[in-house]
């Protein structure tokens, strides 16, 4: 990926070292097919990821109204409320009803801490996120690393008060470091898989500053490691999702569907060129594909008054 400024001059990152793997995977002709809004819902979180963007604290919180008033170009799509972690908001059931009254279908991106709580899940699966038997949350679960022990507890007793309850999670999330967390990964599903539709794996690096390909975890990569790792449920390349593209596999396996994803962490990402970007309302109230969002986002929150802009990072291959 190449991208060129009038004041510090040309940068270039590689997005994948494998040239037969993009040949083979990639697909235009999905553009648009993810009918789906990233919706920041609260601004404080219950966790703290190493990897997170998100500026906490930063974001003045709109109201469903005013959120149907800027995004009614996208009627049709799925709101996906997010945070911060937005199931702590306090009104958070208030404006699931509320967006459901103006028109939209919800989902939510959350780390399940709060749905271990019985009375919290029953509401839940009361709500509008309810589809059948699945509810609509997109579940993020993270190596035992990366968390305190009560948080790892917490969220397996949300997956247990989905299985006591006969429904299912839309997805389980990871996002991983290194590979060496597959192992874990797949320990996990032996153990939980028939309690979730889908699994998605994601790899978490900064395109660019890296230091070097040796030191990057490219899609190829975990997709070949993923094959190798499960290959008792015989995972295969699906369209039944979508197409595969040049940042996402998706596959399907014994039981469940899989999404492997490469996602490069906030900093000057184009995912124009991405055949299926997932959109999200920036807090400068204008809708962007999620990652021109995020660095929207953290522009703002570091005092720029007006969008982004680019400026050079001493000592990093950055520009933004």
């Amino acid at each position: 990926m190449i991208k060129e400024c009038d004041e510090h001059g040309k940068f270039t990152s590689m997005v994948e070292k494998d040239a037969s793997f993009v040949t083979s995977f990639y697909r235009e002709g999905t553009l648009g097919n993810n009918k789906s809004i990233i919706v920041h819902s609260h601004n404080k979180c219950n966790m703290k990821c190493k990897w997170c963007y998100y500026p906490m604290g930063e974001e003045g919180i709109l109201s469903p109204e005013c959120v149907d008033n800027l995004l009614g170009m996208y009627r049709g799509y799925n709101i996906m409320l997010s945070g911060g972690e937005p199931t702590i908001d306090p009104f958070f059931f208030d404006k699931l009803y509320a967006y459901t009254n103006l028109g939209w279908s919800t989902s939510c991106i959350t780390n399940m801490v709060a749905l271990s709580d019985k009375e919290f899940f029953d509401r839940a699966i009361n709500s509008p996120l309810r589809q059948g038997d699945v509810v609509n949350f997109a579940c993020s679960m993270q190596h035992p690393k990366n968390h305190p022990q009560k948080i790892h507890e917490l969220k397996f007793k949300a997956l247990q008060n989905f299985e006591e309850n006969k429904v299912k999670p839309a997805c389980i999330m990871f996002s991983i470091e290194s590979l060496d967390e597959l192992d874990y990964i797949k320990e996990f599903y032996d153990r939980t898989k028939g309690l979730y539709p889908m699994i998605r794996i994601r790899t978490m690096f900064r395109n660019w500053n890296a230091k070097g390909i040796e030191r990057t975890l490219f899609l190829s990569d975990l997709y070949k490691a993923f094959i190798a790792k499960f290959e008792q449920y015989c995972p295969t390349q699906s369209l039944q999702h979508e197409h595969s593209n040049l940042y996402t596999v998706y596959m399907k396996m014994e039981g469940c569907a899989v999404s492997l994803s490469s996602s490069p962490s906030v900093e000057d990402i184009d995912y124009h060129q991405c055949s299926r970007p997932v959109y999200m309302l920036a807090m400068d109230r204008r809708c962007y594909p999620v990652a021109i969002a995020q660095i929207v986002n953290e522009g703002l929150s570091r005092g720029w008054k007006d969008g982004f802009k680019l400026s050079a990072v001493k000592g990093d291959a950055i520009c933004g």
